[in-house]
Order: structure tokens, then C-alpha cells, then sequence
């Protein structure tokens, strides 16, 4: 692995910028996620206007879950065996054709929830693939000690394009409809590919594992055996398939606060603007030494601001629970993201990711099905309630049982505290 060295004695508050391919890659992925968020506005909107049905906004997020979930550990086998940046080109090329498939069809008046459901799994089989990778590529393109960094500003750049791009998705959907979203997001495809093929940082051919079952059991085993990274991963899972509102806010904005699509479209910005902030303050501050214990106060505060976020009938307040959420959110998916990725070492960090991304693209996935479920039984706003409180519970519990609690990130390793060694999610490759 090599990369553009940073110059010594750097002091810029947000070094991982001095990285050359780092900036190509931060910028194009940042715009290829605004376009992004276009078609997740214009598809959970399209198919509850179609069907009418809170349980078909569910069925849509599973039929990207499942792909995902079934794919993702072969996607982290691929991102540790092959050029990660060739398999994130071939990743995007499928996206982009999915996106032209959604504008097609919208053009023509032939869109209808089969088409949905077939764009919808498309994008879980090229997101299984490509997400490992992704996140795998990031470690490569800066050094160690500016990690954190790194993944704030990809966080913050994220969270950036949820709050730009559901906002303008919805003036967008209101204005001419969901085939200029589609369009959007075809069009900023060509974003990352271009970033793709601008780098200059080549990863290292030596150590590759060949596809195989043993090599893939290797990254499964890495994950087992460090139970810290495991109770991240978790984490993840909980607070996602548990606690996650995304869902439900096209019957928020439409039958609950009455906003229409351009409210829907604040909605889904509204958390991002949590999440923005909380990046943008956490690359400014650098590196947290209390990383566990900070981990576990982000979910909390993600979980009470959805309890009452379900409770609320006002607009701005609304708003304001949503970008807590947000906030709490991204403190701890940045926290737990570097913590996994020093724990592992590179020839295993796609396969970890892999495994992970099981816990964080599954999740809201699935929970987006639960959320879609329990809204159609119970009504959207039981949904979110119980969610909430369920997420809130789920931290106490990790909060009591203390290794998460005591991790801290000494020396770019985490370490537990009480011990003041080398913590069990350690960089040691498992035997």
C-alpha cells in the first residue's frame, strides 16, 4: 500500500485534506452521494403513491436487504483480492445503469412497484459489492495517524449530501416529478467514476488471499474472536433495525405533519444536518481518546431524540429530534468505524468491512421492513416510539457490561483502560 505522504510537521486541522487522492475521492463520492439521495426520495415517495401502503415502503427496503446481506461477506472477499478501485469502477457502472433504468421507465409511464423492486434489488447487489471496498479504499489513501480524520470528513461529506440532496430532491420531486431525480443521479455517477480513475494510490498485490471458502471463514473468524469489534457491529445492528424513523417519513410528511414532499424532503435533511455538524466537530477536534464511552452516549441520544421525534406533531420540532438523532448517530458510527479499521490489519479489512457492513447496510435495511411492519399494524408513530425506546434499552445494557465502556484510542490502537494494554479488539491477525 502507498500513498501521497502528508508534509512533516503538518498542523492543518483537517489533514487527511492534504492527501491528494484522498480529495479526488472525497469530492467525487461526495457529489455521486448527492445523486444518490435523489433516488431514494424519488422511490420510497413514488411507490406510497402507488400503492398507498406503508407495508410497500417496508417491502422496498428488503428487497435491497437481502441481496446485501446475502452478497456483502463475497464483496469483502473481493475487496482484499482484487484492485479495490477496478471493483468499485465495475460497481458504479451497474448503479449508473439502474439509475438510467428508473428514468427510463418513469419517462415512460411504465414504472410501477415490480420496477421498484427490481431497481431496488439491483442497487443491493452493487452496494454488496462496492460498499467493502469503499470503505477498505479509505485507509489506503492516507496515513494511520490521520485516520480519524479521514473518516469524519467522509462522514461529514456524507451527511452533507443527505441534507443538499433530499432538499433539493424534494423541490425537485414537487416541481417536475421523479424522473429529474433519476436523471440527477445518472448523471452523478460519472462523478465517481471519474474520481476512480484519477487515483494514483496503488494497493499492494502481496498478501492478496485468493476467492476462496478458507479465505473468506479467515475474515469471519477475525471478527469472532475480537469480541470489542463484535459488539460494535452490534451495535450497529440494534440501533438500525430497532430505532431507525428513515422509513416512515414519507407518512410522517404526508398524513402526520401534513408538509407534502417538499417537507419530506426537510425530513430526511434534517437528520443530515445532525450529522454534519457532529462530523464537521469531531475533524476539527481530532482524536478521542474516551472513543467507547462516547460510542454508547451517541446511541442513547439517537434513541431518546426518536422516542420523542414519534411523539411529536410539530414540524420544527420534528426537525429538531431528527438532527439529534442524526448527531448522536454519526458520534458513534465515526467512533466505531475507526475503531474496526486499526484493529485489523489491510491484507483482512475488506473482509472485516464485509462483515460489518452486514450489521450497518442490513440493518437500517431490514429495519426499514420492521419499521414498515409494525407501521402497518400499530400505526407509524407506535413504530417509532417503540424503536426508540428499544434503542435506548439496547445501550444501557452495553453501558453495564463495561468492555465498550472502557475502550479508549491510545497510539492510533484501541486499549482497554483498566488493563492499559492492547484491548480484544487488537491488530493482531487471528492464528
Amino acid at each position: 500500500m502507498s500513498h501521497e505522504p502528508r508534509p512533516a510537521g503538518d498542523g492543518s486541522a483537517l489533514p487527511a485534506l492534504r492527501y491528494r487522492d484522498y480529495r479526488v475521492f472525497w469530492l467525487g463520492d461526495g457529489l455521486s452521494s448527492i445523486g444518490t439521495q435523489f433516488t431514494t426520495v424519488a422511490m420510497a415517495w413514488q411507490i406510497y403513491e402507488l400503492t398507498n401502503s406503508p407495508l410497500q415502503i417496508g417491502m422496498l427496503g428488503l428487497a435491497q436487504a437481502i441481496p446485501q446481506m446475502t452478497l456483502l461477506l463475497v464483496g469483502g472477499l473481493l475487496a482484499d483480492a482484487v484492485d479495490r478501485r477496478k471493483l468499485m469502477v465495475a460497481t458504479q457502472l451497474v448503479q449508473l445503469g439502474v439509475s438510467a433504468l428508473l428514468l427510463t421507465a418513469t419517462a415512460l409511464r411504465v414504472v410501477s412497484p415490480g420496477v421498484l423492486y427490481l431497481a431496488s434489488m439491483l442497487i443491493g447487489v452493487a452496494t454488496s459489492l462496492d460498499n467493502p471496498a469503499r470503505q477498505a479504499l479509505v485507509p489506503n489513501l492516507v496515513a494511520r495517524t490521520d485516520l480519524t480524520n479521514a473518516l469524519a470528513l467522509t462522514n461529514a461529506q456524507r451527511r452533507f449530501a443527505q441534507i443538499a440532496g433530499p432538499a433539493l430532491a424534494g423541490v425537485a420531486l414537487a416541481a417536475v416529478g421523479p424522473a429529474l431525480c433519476y436523471g440527477v443521479d445518472t448523471a452523478s455517477w460519472l462523478a465517481m467514476l471519474a474520481a476512480l480513475l484519477m487515483l494514483r494510490t496503488r494497493p499492494s498485490a502481496a498478501g492478496r488471499p485468493a476467492v476462496s471458502l478458507k479465505a473468506l471463514g479467515e475474515g469471519c473468524r477475525f471478527v469472532w474472536t475480537h469480541p470489542v469489534i463484535l459488539t460494535m457491529m452490534a451495535l450497529d445492528f440494534g440501533m438500525n433495525f430497532l430505532g431507525s424513523p428513515q422509513a416512515l417519513l414519507p407518512i410522517y410528511a404526508r398524513d402526520i405533519l401534513v408538509v407534502g414532499p417538499q417537507g419530506l424532503g426537510m425530513l430526511y435533511a434534517a437528520t443530515a444536518a445532525g450529522s454534519l455538524v457532529a462530523a464537521l466537530c469531531m475533524s476539527l477536534r481530532g482524536t478521542v481518546q474516551r472513543a467507547g464511552l462516547l460510542v454508547l452516549v451517541g446511541v442513547i441520544v439517537y434513541g431518546a431524540t426518536t422516542v420523542v421525534f414519534a411523539l411529536s406533531h410539530l414540524f420544527w420540532l420534528s426537525l429538531l429530534m431528527l438532527a439529534g438523532a442524526g448527531a448522536g448517530n454519526t458520534v458513534g458510527a465515526v467512533l466505531r468505524q475507526t475503531i474496526n479499521q486499526l484493529s485489523v490489519p489491510d491484507e483482512l479489512r475488506g473482509r472485516m468491512t464485509a462483515v460489518n457492513s452486514v450489521f450497518t447496510t442490513g440493518g437500517p435495511r431490514l429495519g426499514q421492513f420492521e419499521s414498515g411492519v409494525t407501521a402497518a399494524w400499530w400505526g407509524a408513530e407506535a413504530s417509532a416510539l417503540v424503536g426508540g425506546l428499544a434503542t435506548v434499552a439496547l445501550a444501557l445494557g452495553v453501558l453495564l457490561q463495561g468492555s465498550v465502556r472502557n475502550l479508549e484510542i491510545v497510539g492510533g490502537r484501541p486499549v482497554d483502560r483498566r488493563a492499559g494494554a492492547a484491548s480484544a479488539a487488537s491488530a493482531e491477525t487471528p492464528a
